[in-house]
């Protein structure tokens, strides 16, 4: 039963870093106009209203997940550590 509570613990922790990380980032602060429609006529060969915002989702969801992982790493580590 411990165990079980530990992985629900780390699955929700890994939730809620995800979701702090995905609110915090927002691409469209630094990633330009011109860069997006760059990517999304290199991506599908045109670029139109649909598919510009396409570069901002997938940086978005890139480095959310990556800090999430970093944070999440660090905070396991840490309790780790203390529970030595």
């Amino acid at each position: 039963m411990a165990t079980l509570a530990r992985r629900a613990g780390k699955t929700v922790l890994f939730i809620i870093l995800f979701c702090l990380s995905a609110k915090m980032l927002d691409a469209s602060k630094f990633i330009s106009a011109d860069t997006s429609a760059n990517f999304s006529y290199w991506l599908y060969g045109y670029s139109s209203q649909e598919n510009f915002d396409d570069l901002w989702f997938f940086v978005d969801v890139g480095g959310a997940l990556l800090s999430t992982i970093v944070c999440y790493n660090i905070i396991i580590l840490i309790i780790r550590k203390m529970r030595r």
